[in-house]
């Protein structure tokens, strides 16, 4: 990873960034520049994903500070050192937070996302520095072009989409199969429209009575759950062990378990979401006793997500919560905190520069 200098010199072009050291702060960092097989790619937008809220409020540790975090982005390739990549030079891009190595078997299989040595690298997962930032280098290798179909804002949902298609492909049965997503978030919402959208029947336990009307109005049911301060959850009506796939993507231990009640025997809980306390003290039992399947969801082809953005399935822009100028980063961040916020973006607030001739 490059260092990050907060000093200004004459000789080094500099970028404003927010990093995460101490706290999350705007700072002004030289501008990076692309090693032999990377390229330099001026970011348009960045969501503030969950993982970065994570890192930001210290439910997951990170590895390397200061640190710029940001995965969920999109931007413009300006420039690269190989020439056998100027193809790349003017594309729209967004790219895989782990490019892979080529030679392992997820890479064979063309699971790049699952690469162990991609582990080393991740752009933006607090190690290498990412997208909440003017620039970016990267990996050539992990990039993916962008049609002109998709604007800006849906490219930001490329990654989590694709997330979401992995997990509603594994859902067990024919069409339409009884469904239940735990957590109403932004994945939550994500994969329930996706659900829906399939022709499944879908049903939401959630804490943001808000989601409500949203969802009734497509004819998806809604669970409203309340959490008491020692854990304990409640559920406002519910039939355990009634559902064949359930999707968890609230990210919390209290989900978990709820997750798990709800799982018929010889049903699959599909697990979305990254759970901070690693699921202490978590029953799993039910595995045995209902003879069920655990299934562990982290990524999936980004090249699917983007071919179904351009089919304008599914209008994704309602999850947009509020944008933001790079510039006000510190306060965006403070706003994707708040519990209930949906999707927050980042936007490059700085002036196009000319382009060389």
């Amino acid at each position: 990873m490059r260092s990050i200098t907060l000093e200004k010199t004459n000789r080094t072009p500099m970028m404003q960034a927010l990093v995460l050291d101490d706290s999350i702060r705007l700072g002004q960092l030289p501008r990076p520049e692309p090693g032999s097989t990377e390229a330099l790619v001026r970011v348009h937008s960045c969501a503030i994903s969950r993982a970065d809220l994570d890192m930001i409020a210290g439910r997951v540790a990170v590895q390397v500070r200061p640190v710029v975090l940001g995965h969920q982005f999109v931007g413009t390739v300006e420039s690269v050192v190989d020439p056998a990549l100027e193809r790349w030079v003017g594309r729209r891009v967004v790219a895989r937070t782990r490019s892979g190595c080529g030679r392992c078997l997820a890479c064979r299989n063309r699971q790049t996302w699952l690469c162990e040595a991609g582990r080393t690298h991740g752009v933006g997962m607090g190690l290498v520095d990412g997208a909440f930032a003017e620039y970016v280098t990267l990996p050539a290798a992990a990039l993916v072009e962008v049609p002109d179909l998709i604007d800006d804002d849906e490219a930001t949902f490329v990654h989590p989409l694709a997330v979401a298609l992995q997990a509603v492909s594994q859902v067990e049965g024919p069409t339409p199969q009884r469904v239940l997503v735990v957590g109403d978030g932004n994945m939550g919402l994500l994969v329930t429209m996706l659900l829906h959208a399939a022709g499944h029947a879908v049903t939401v336990f959630g804490r943001h009575p808000s989601r409500r009307d949203l969802l009734w109005h497509s004819g998806i049911g809604f669970t409203g759950i309340n959490e008491s301060e020692d854990g304990r959850i409640e559920v406002e009506s519910f039939d355990r062990q009634s559902y064949g796939n359930v999707l968890e993507c609230s990210g919390r231990d209290s989900g978990f378990k709820l997750a798990a009640s709800a799982v018929r025997p010889r049903g699959q809980l599909l697990l979305l979401s990254h759970q901070p306390n690693a699921h202490a003290g978590v029953d799993l039992s039910f595995l045995v006793e209902h003879e069920a399947m655990l299934v562990g969801v982290s990524a999936g082809p980004m090249e699917a997500a983007i071919e179904y953005l351009q089919r304008k399935t599914l209008d994704v822009l309602p999850l947009i919560a509020s944008r933001h100028p790079l510039s006000e980063g510190v306060g965006a961040t403070q706003t994707a905190l708040r519990r209930g916020t949906l999707k927050v973006i980042l936007e490059n607030d700085s002036p196009m520069p000319p382009r060389s001739r």
